[in-house]
Parts: structure tokens; sequence; C-alpha cells
């Protein structure tokens, strides 16, 4: 049997925690709970989806529960850790920039019982935040955690619009951020785009370009690939210098000169069949 669960965005951590969903449990999306969690202890949170498939199995937290709907003693103690989280950053960015670290924090966060501080960055290396730790709970007198987290992660929090004019896909439906790589893009013919369209507001390659890649792979086995040296019916020979896979067209160079585009039911026969540019490196892939 498949195991339905609630995710709970966590107001100490800033990330979705998955918990099972049991029939007696009565959550509507957007409401304010308080959550048992992994330490078995009290956290708040808000409900963001009830009765989905787990993004990953592995990580829903069995053991927790919804324990309350928030009463108005929780959210003043929410409201309460406000001013306290400003305070900690501009500690912790003080206390970075004197130890010279790579990092940049965007996120703090208080734990419902206000023990705990929970602060987030990103970082283009791996960061030896120990001394950094230190300091920090010398200061703020608390426990201290830091998350390090990659661009594509920290767009899903901040959330935005896309290229599209619509919100975020990964701040809004999509729960599982999958790698996207630009083999996909190849596919698609969008090599001469160039990275700034399609790139996203994380500067990684746009998610979107993963939704339709299986169609564009059916349709891409019918179109010869650029450079096939092909033979169009009425017009001679010619070689292809861009593709409209959706549309199922190739644009060719007559051997005159002239450029035309055909569908593919123009093409007499492929004479010489160009090779597919080998696959990119791994390096230009979303991870």
């Amino acid at each position: 049997m498949t195991t339905k669960v609630i995710g709970i965005e966590c107001a100490y951590s800033s990330s979705i925690v998955e918990i099972p969903l049991h029939e007696k449990t009565v959550v509507d999306i957007g409401e304010e709970v308080v959550f048992k969690d992994s330490e078995d202890k009290e956290e708040y949170g808000i409900v963001r989806y009830v009765g989905r498939e787990p993004v990953e199995k592995d990580k829903v937290l069995f053991s927790s529960k919804i324990l309350r709907k928030a009463t108005p003693n929780d959210i003043q103690k929410v409201d309460s850790h406000i001013e306290p989280s400003r305070h900690a950053l501009k500690n912790c960015v003080s206390i970075i920039e004197k130890l010279g670290l790579d990092m940049v924090v965007f996120r703090v966060g208080y734990s419902l019982d206000g023990n705990r501080v929970h602060f987030m960055f990103t970082s283009d290396d791996r960061v030896d935040f120990r001394d950094l730790v230190k300091e920090l709970a010398a200061v703020l007198k608390k426990q201290i955690h830091l998350r390090q987290i990659g661009p594509r992660d920290k767009a899903k929090l901040i959330g935005g619009y896309g290229k599209c004019g619509r919100t975020l896909c990964c701040a809004s439906w999509l729960n599982k951020l999958e790698s996207i790589n630009m083999e996909m893009v190849r596919v698609q013919a969008l090599e001469s785009k160039g990275s700034s369209k399609l790139s996203g507001s994380c500067g990684k390659l746009l998610c979107c370009l993963k939704y339709e890649v299986e169609a564009y792979k059916g349709l891409r086995e019918k179109v010869p690939n650029i450079g096939s040296v092909v033979k169009i019916k009425g017009k001679g020979e010619g070689i292809i210098i861009a593709l409209d896979i959706l549309n199922q067209r190739v644009k060719v160079s007559l051997e005159g000169g002239e450029f035309l585009v055909v569908g593919i039911d123009e093409i007499d026969k492929v004479i010489k069949a160009a090779y597919e540019s080998a696959p990119f490196s791994s390096s230009e892939e979303n991870s």
C-alpha cells in the first residue's frame, strides 16, 4: 500500500517535512500547525500539500505527526523570533567577513522553543564553518545549525517568476528537482538559443527543458541531422543547416546558394547522413 503524506514547510529549517497522512488527520493546505520533528521536539510549520505521494520515500518522517493546529500562543512565539532572526543574520554576516569565508547567508530561522538557530547559505565551494559555529554560539547563546544548499534550492525557497511570466515551477508545484543536462537542449535543437535564454533565475538550465524532451526524441528520429546532404524533390541537392523538430521541417542550403525550408516529406533521400554531435560534458548539467 502506497503511503500518502502531508508536506509541511518547517519555519525553523525552511524545508519541506513529509509526514504520514493518517485517516483521522484533518488538515487543510495553508493551515498553520505544530508537529513533532526528527528530534521529537515541537516545531511550527505551514501545510503545503495533503495526500500526495512522497517525494522521497526514505525521507518520510514516520515517527512524526501533527500535534495540533497552531494556537495564538504558538504564533506569538513565532512572531517573537522575527527580530532575533534579523539580529542573528547581521551577526553572522559580520563574523563571515571577519573570518574571510566565501559564503552567502540568506535565511535564518529559530526553532519554536527558541533554543536552536538555523542558518542557510550558498557557496561555490565546500566551506569549513567550524569557527563560524563557535563564534555564533558564543554570541547568540544558542545551538547553531548551518546548512549549505545549491542555487536551484535557493531559487525554490525564495521564489520568483520565470521567463514565461509564471511563478517558478520549483517554487509552486515541482516537488523534486531533477537533473537537467545539455543533451536535452541538443535533442530539442535549442543549442543556438544561448545560455541566457536557456538558464533560469538560479543560473542553471531551465527545469522546463525536461518536460517535452521525450516527445522531441520521438520526433527527432524522423529528422536528418544538421550537416546531412539530402536531395529535395524538384530542387536538387543541399545541406541541412537548421532543424524545426516540432514542425518536422528543415532548412537546407542548396548547391546554387539558395536557402529553402521544407518538410521532411519533401526530402527525396538522404545522400550522406551526418553524425550527431558528441554528448556534452557532465559539467554542463544541473545537479
